[in-house]
């Protein structure tokens, strides 16, 4: 992971470390680098030749190394205003855990900071026991660095409550319910009369019985026809939205963009229902397709 952060920033840190003398970052790199690799770097002519040599030969190292190299930046970032920048976002953006759920899984990480005089505190949770997959789809595979992984009917909980004053009841028991049952099949009926074609059903959450599998099938056509995301993510950070979350996506410069960073953050069954039941509030023309389409 480290080597992979080099690799993909590289002009990045060569420009950031080259704001002052290289020979200030080679000295902190001396005890993992041999002395034929220091040498070969303090022989480049310009900074910049330095610093390029000194990317190219961690890059060319293991991991382990690369974690040492990138460690130092870390120590030393006060000295480099652009490397600084760049780890302060990484921090705020990376605050929350990576997660991942299936269709019939929940991973819930709800946080509580810095809250004083709560006099009852409720996080209680109720899930529904998986059902499965019955459509047959192809779940696609978790994300290589998710840091919690719920599959198979599985369910992860892992709520914080740090530096809060609570004054009474403090609530965060869990209770799953049983899936609902098939409904018993109905005897035949007389048909009535035909509905007239020009009359159309207006198609609600209800009427999508595989959410996660319905964004998955229809990312594309999401990403390119849904124009109205501010109002999406308005309507979901009064529910199941955080604020990080929606920030992360606001900042994106493009609806596409952010119809995308949208549909990532749908990892929990909660979540995904949010996202559906606000896209039929705020872009109903575009689910009326898609429904109709999946049909």
């Amino acid at each position: 992971m480290a080597m992979e952060f080099l690799m993909s920033h590289k002009e990045d840190l060569c420009k950031w470390l080259s704001t002052m003398a290289a020979e200030f970052i080679i000295d902190k790199c001396e005890d993992i680098l041999t002395a034929k690799q220091d040498k070969a770097i303090r022989n480049q002519k310009t900074d910049e030749g330095k610093i390029r040599l000194l990317l190219e030969t961690f890059i060319e190292m293991d991991d382990s190394t690369c974690q040492d190299f990138l460690k130092i930046l870390k120590e030393e970032q006060t000295h480099y205003p652009g490397l600084q920048q760049h780890f302060s976002k990484s921090t705020q953006a990376s605050s929350s855990p990576m997660v991942y759920a299936d269709c019939s899984s929940t991973v819930d990480t709800r946080k509580v900071t810095n809250v004083r005089g709560i006099k009852d505190l409720d996080m209680h949770v109720t899930v529904q026991a998986g059902s499965g997959n019955p459509s047959g789809m192809n779940v696609s595979q978790p994300p290589p660095h998710a840091e919690m992984v719920a599959i198979k009917d599985s369910h992860i909980f892992a709520s914080e409550i740090t530096n809060c004053t609570i004054d009474g009841n403090l609530n965060m028991s869990v209770m799953q319910v049983p899936a609902p049952q098939a409904p018993a099949p109905q005897a035949p009926q007389c048909p009535g009369p035909s509905r007239p074609k020009n009359m159309t059903h207006s198609p609600s959450i209800s009427s999508i019985s595989d959410k996660c599998g319905f964004l998955k099938r229809n990312r594309t056509a999401l990403v390119s026809r849904v124009k109205n995301v501010k109002a999406i993510v308005d309507d979901l950070q009064s529910g199941h939205f955080h604020d990080e979350m929606a920030a992360i996506v606001n900042a994106q410069l493009t609806p596409q963009e952010m119809m995308r960073k949208l549909l990532d953050s749908a990892t929990s069954t909660g979540a995904t229902n949010a996202l559906i039941q606000a896209l039929l509030t705020h872009q109903k023309d575009v689910m009326d397709d898609l429904i109709a389409e999946n049909a």
